[in-house]
């Protein structure tokens, strides 16, 4: 069985692929609150998060997939007081359902508040 993978460079300064598909799934890089030059966006949680949900619907869609293929998401808070506006603003962006998702604790990029990673069902080849 071969398991080609395809890696999605990033525009960004950084030494990752913002997507690789492999094996019929997607996994997007952890993404911050960040804009397409790199610089990090500050504000409070909701803000960040949807800034962090915008960017993971514009990767989804340039390797041809959707928000309603994540199966995974993975969020890191820098504090769990954050947990309740976070998932104010996470929610707004699945309406046919959630993904399983964990959350965690953790120091972030640039002192950052969100990190969101996501894994997804690719697109079927035509």
């Amino acid at each position: 069985m071969n398991h080609a993978i395809k890696q999605y460079p990033t525009s960004l300064p950084f030494p990752f692929s913002k997507a690789v598909e492999v094996g019929g799934f997607i996994f997007l890089s952890g993404q911050v609150s960040m804009a397409a030059d790199a610089t990090p966006i500050y504000g409070d949680v909701k803000t960040q998060t949807r800034v962090i949900m915008d960017n993971i619907t514009r990767t989804l869609e340039s390797v041809g997939a959707k928000l309603e293929d994540i199966f995974k998401v993975t969020v890191w808070l820098s504090d769990m007081k954050h947990f309740s506006d976070f998932n104010q603003a996470y929610a707004a962006y699945f309406s046919n359902g959630f993904p399983v998702r964990s959350v965690v604790s953790a120091k972030l990029a640039f002192d950052l508040d969100v990190e969101v990673e996501v894994q997804a069902v690719a697109p079927q080849a035509s």
